[in-house]
């Protein structure tokens, strides 16, 4: 079996409070796989829909970090799911590219012959938080706090994948 690269991204926008936690855990995860992350690539993205799907283009697993706002789940609570799992409330409604799912994005991609991985090997490792508009730089204490947590979800689905 060919050696394949995972791609890690850490997804939301650091100048937007708790958005910036796939930041705050990428750099963790980056940092302690300092010497051990041949096969792993890191990025850092404020974007979804198509633009996210071009960058899962070759690769055959990927794990997007990310906060989440479900109103299900405490603040600062981590979720793991695959791709596969998750619901495309949008899928058929998409008034504009920017508003495509990344499901979405995803499928049309597949149907135009891009190489992207199946969405049961996209793993999403999520923090629930709600402060994900406010204009300012680092996490509130609740979001901080599930850091260490989200960065050992993602050690674990590393090792498993």
């Amino acid at each position: 079996m060919p050696f394949e690269k995972i791609l890690l991204i850490g997804l939301g926008n650091p100048i937007l409070g708790d958005d910036g936690v796939g930041w705050v855990v990428s750099r963790e995860v980056e940092e302690r796989l300092r010497e051990d992350r041949a096969n792993i690539e890191v990025d850092y993205l404020s974007l979804g829909g198509l633009s996210l799907m071009e960058h899962l283009i070759g690769y055959r697993k990927a794990i997007l970090i990310d906060s989440l706002t479900t109103g299900k789940h405490p603040q600062g609570e981590v979720i793991t799911f695959t791709l596969e799992d998750l619901v495309d409330l949008t899928s058929g409604h998409t008034a504009a590219p920017h508003d495509t799912s990344l499901k979405t994005a995803l499928a049309t991609g597949r149907q135009l012959g891009a190489d992207l991985p199946d969405d049961r090997d996209i793993h999403v490792v999520a923090i629930e938080s709600q402060h994900v508009y406010d204009i300012q730089e680092g996490l509130t204490p609740a979001i901080a706090a599930s850091v260490p947590v989200a960065v050992q979800r993602v050690l674990d689905l590393l090792k498993a994948i």
